[in-house]
């Protein structure tokens, strides 16, 4: 059976050709060299150096060797920095400042999934408006920042997205609810609930509403979204949000999504993001890995869903 010592002899000696050389940079007699040498030709059932004078050349099989054991010997040590984070998860914690939209059911979920996994790591959140998000990345409140819609940040990068339209949403008694191919000179005159000016949602709202010289018939302005979505449903109102800050409503039929064609609102993102100078720790590194693979599974979860929704309207 093959040793890491036995790699790392033989490997040492090929790089320098000779077995000297090779014992005075690992600090060990060439003897000790030799032996384990002579174990591998025994075990190789080959001859992998020939002794000269100057030194020692390998053979043929002796370079094969050496090919493969550097090969298995930077294998191992990737595994062992691996094992090594995963010991370091067994404490430590994870910093995140999130927009309202993306907070719950998604990463709540996360947060209890990978909190199964790794039980001593703990986790603060803050639910922040947009600009308050990239404000504590950048004063290093936080490690993490989830932020909705396009951003540009000199100190600030994206570590994953997931797109996420924003939608408008309505009871299912709503007026439009049943309308079909509706753009926004449809919808503007009707009663709306909107995010405040500390949300993304609200400034991208504004300027889809001036390109048709309009405003939003507001009936009520709020830095909450649930609030909001709750009001929207007790008022028979209009409410603008991605789908996953109202997934639950949606799920249970208390709001639709009316047929709405708006390029501003279609392509948007939920962005992950860090700061571009940040040593993170393993557990922050370990959850922004997980989140970065969990998004395109939602993502592709919420068009099925829409689909099944507009299916079942039409």
């Amino acid at each position: 059976m093959l040793n890491r010592t036995a790699c790392r002899y033989f490997l040492e000696v090929a790089r320098h050709g000779s077995i000297r050389l090779a014992a005075d940079r690992l600090h060990v007699s060439p003897s000790a060299i030799s032996r384990q040498i002579a174990k591998l030709e025994r075990e190789f059932e080959e001859q992998l150096v020939e002794r000269r004078a100057d030194g020692v050349r390998l053979t043929d099989a002796g370079h094969v060797i050496a090919k493969n054991f550097a090969a298995i010997i930077d294998q191992m040590d990737q595994i062992k920095d691996e094992i090594s984070d995963l010991r370091k998860l067994k404490s430590g914690s994870v910093s995140i400042a999130t927009v309202e939209g993306i907070s719950d059911p998604f990463l709540s979920d996360q947060i209890r999934a990978f909190h199964k996994r790794f039980p001593a790591v703990e986790f603060r959140v803050r639910i922040r408006g947009r600009e308050r998000v990239l404000e504590a990345l950048e004063q290093h409140l936080c490690q993490i920042g989830f932020v909705y819609d396009h951003f540009t940040h000199p100190t600030i990068e994206i570590a994953g997205q997931w797109r996420q339209p924003l939608l408008a949403l309505a009871p299912p008694s709503h007026p439009l609810a049943k309308s079909k191919q509706l753009d926004l000179t449809d919808i503007a005159p009707m009663p709306c609930v909107l995010p405040d000016d500390s949300f993304g949602i609200h400034h991208l709202i504004h300027r889809a509403y001036r390109r048709i010289e309009a405003t939003p018939n507001a009936m009520l302005v709020a830095d909450q979204l649930h609030f909001l979505i709750r009001h929207a449903i007790h008022s028979n109102a209009i409410v603008f949000v991605p789908l996953q800050a109202a997934l639950r409503e949606v799920e249970a039929g208390a709001l639709v999504p009316l047929d709405l064609d708006c390029s501003e609102f279609d392509h948007r993102f939920i962005y992950a993001i860090v700061r571009r100078d940040q040593r993170r720790s393993p557990a922050s590194q370990a959850f922004i890995e997980t989140l970065s693979m969990a998004f395109p599974g939602h993502e592709k979860a919420d068009n099925e869903m829409l689909a099944r929704i507009r299916a079942a309207q039409a």
